[in-house]
């Protein structure tokens, strides 16, 4: 039976959208790998043998496409299916924009985006969320944009590692928002709580899920060395619209029918796909 209740640390990976920052070395592959194999994809992949840790090998290890594969299945961009690697709409919008996205259009792409995230739910027939238990109804990063909003357009990693990430429901939701407003007003984060992730590495687990959040940091930027994440002025009407969108928890039958169901919910007009 799964008993997970708190929001997991699994995913290992970002990735950025915008070419101007540094987009994301591996997002092209994933996204021009429909009908591919994992290991058609897997060789595709970009590989710096000198920076390898095995540098006997002349490919990337196959967690490379694990990775990745968890990290752009999570926002509904692609899902694998019978040892075939299938890219939904959703994906396909967002690859023809990797060439032609900038700070001025990304509203364009992000509207449709954050549709589709606002749809996401932690526990879902994928592998990561297969873990979590029935009581667990959370849409993450629905509720990371609620936070915000609520909280002067920001939330800090202690905030959501102590707070949200214990989050099981919509009630516990807004339980969790005035928790966080005491503890900003009392400057003691000991309100929350103890941490989620408590690991060394803890940022490197907590930064994938606002990096998702922000749909490759076009909803709103990486905090860089701030304390908060903030969100953006020229985004911040899309993110309240999508954050508005009350969607009922569902049990789906297949990866398939919920990644799809994702990309559906982006409501992509004909002249994207």
């Amino acid at each position: 039976m799964a008993e997970e209740i708190h929001w997991s640390g699994s995913l290992h990976q970002t990735f950025r959208l915008l070419p101007q920052e540094n987009q994301s070395a591996n997002i092209r592959p994933f996204l021009e790998a429909d009908g591919l194999t994992p290991g058609d994809l897997l060789s595709r992949l970009p590989y710096d043998r000198a920076r390898a840790r095995d540098q006997t090998k002349n490919s990337p290890d196959p967690k490379r496409y694990r990775d990745g594969r968890q990290v752009y299945q999570t926002v509904g961009l692609l899902y694998e299916e019978e040892g075939t690697i299938h890219v939904t709409d959703l994906g396909i919008a967002t690859r023809r924009w990797l060439d032609i996205v900038t700070p001025k259009n990304r509203v364009l792409l992000a509207r449709h985006a954050a549709y589709g995230l606002a749809a996401c739910q932690l526990r879902n027939p994928s592998g990561s969320g297969r873990k979590y238990s029935d009581s667990v109804k959370v849409f993450p990063f629905s509720f990371i944009w609620r936070s915000m909003l609520a909280l002067d357009g920001k939330i800090s990693s202690d905030e959501l590692n102590r707070g949200l990430f214990k989050v099981r429901n919509p009630d516990e939701l807004t339980d969790c928002i005035e928790r966080i407003r005491q503890a900003r007003e009392r400057n003691d984060l000991t309100i929350l709580g103890d941490e989620t992730i408590s690991d060394t590495r803890k940022n490197d687990r907590i930064i994938p899920w606002i990096s998702l959040a922000s749909f490759g940091w076009i909803l709103f930027p990486d905090k860089g060395n701030e304390a908060y994440y903030q969100l953006d002025s020229s985004t911040v009407d899309v993110v309240r619209e999508a954050s508005r969108i009350q969607h009922s928890h569902r049990d789906f039958r297949s990866v398939r029918d919920y990644i799809e169901h994702i990309s559906r919910c982006a409501a992509l007009p004909k002249d994207m796909r």
